[in-house]
């Protein structure tokens, strides 16, 4: 039902249910060659772009990967419609932003569904993921979470998570308002993505993926921000998530 030149977005494909083949932009473009498409890998680390949305996006055999992030590409370097972490922010970029109105919207219907089924309180981790903008979350805060307040229109409880390289705006947070922002909203804490993840081969080794050679995983986050950010949001009562998969990170961060 959608018209030509619109976006088609979804996601939750995991290629380990078809026998592990990675999919590339061919398998979309037969059945939606006049929309771009965009799906999300069920782990938030990679997604799948048709050829339109690379188009759209800019992405051809002679754009350079972004620090953090992969352009999977043929032997001729041409891109397969695969885009890895921090990559994934070509395509998000012109991807259209959803509405305040329809982000409201769907916290209210959110909320009712979870009252429904007689759930109260629930943690919101934040829509930020490699690659998306960390303005997402606040916006989301002061667009949706704060104006369902003053709108009297909270109906559950809510732990709010923030991106952690947004310390600074978290730590001026608390020092206005404190972590209970009000009856209904509270600040649980902070949530980092240190590397990738296994099923899109970016998890960070000490050693070479076996079928890439020197190719180690990516590191997505600055240790020293990672430190820091830690030791304040601990001295401020708050959680930390940290993402994370392999032994050399699990060693700093235990360390």
């Amino acid at each position: 039902d959608k018209h030509p030149g619109e976006w088609v977005r979804g996601g939750g494909w995991n290629n380990d249910f078809w026998g592990g083949e990675i999919p590339t932009a061919a398998w979309l473009d037969d059945i939606s060659p006049d929309n771009p498409v965009w799906l999300s890998r069920m782990d938030g680390h990679m997604g799948l772009a048709n050829s339109l949305a690379m188009k759209i996006a800019g992405i051809d055999k002679n754009t350079n990967d972004p620090v953090g992030g992969t352009i999977v590409r043929t032997t001729e370097r041409e891109p397969t419609g695969l885009l890895v972490d921090a990559a994934m922010k070509l395509v998000f970029n012109v991807i259209p932003e959803v509405s305040v109105n329809d982000r409201r919207e769907a916290l209210l219907t959110a909320s009712r569904h979870a009252l429904m089924r007689g759930v109260t309180t629930v943690v919101d981790v934040g829509s930020y993921v490699p690659g998306t903008s960390e303005e997402q979350t606040w916006q989301d805060f002061s667009d949706v979470y704060e104006w369902a307040h003053s709108m009297g229109k909270m109906m559950i409880r809510v732990c709010l998570f923030f991106p952690m390289p947004t310390w600074p705006r978290v730590s001026d947070l608390i020092h206005e308002r404190g972590r209970s922002l009000s009856g209904w909203i509270h600040l649980g804490g902070v949530k980092a993505f240190l590397d990738g993840s296994l099923g899109s081969s970016s998890a960070w080794f000490y050693e070479p993926y076996e079928d890439v050679p020197g190719d180690y995983g990516l590191q997505l986050l600055d240790m020293d921000v990672l430190l820091n950010a830690t030791l304040e949001s601990d001295k401020s009562g708050l959680q930390v998530h940290v993402f994370h998969l392999c032994t050399c990170l699990i060693m700093f961060t235990i360390i």
